[in-house]
């Protein structure tokens, strides 16, 4: 999974909304998907974070494709350049 949103009318780039930022401590509303923790005896956790993190996580070496590329989305869909 890309974390790109597909069908009729709906927009491309990763899923952005309401959540629990990892690094402000609170609850915000443009928080996106920036780790995901495996459980060994239960399910995972996704780590979130806001938009202003989430550049901070994925400007890091060892920060995985996917992010690289939901931040690319982003600014793909607001028209800025890389």
């Amino acid at each position: 999974m890309d974390g790109s949103m597909s069908g009729d009318g709906a927009a491309e780039g990763p899923p952005v909304g309401y959540g629990w930022c990892v690094d402000c401590e609170r609850y915000v509303g443009d928080a996106m998907a920036v780790a995901y923790a495996q459980g060994n005896s239960g399910p995972g956790k996704v780590l979130e974070a806001c938009e202003v993190h989430a550049r901070v996580y994925a400007a890091l070496w060892f920060a995985p494709q996917w992010l690289k590329d939901d931040i690319a989305a982003l600014d793909a869909r607001a028209g800025r350049r890389p």
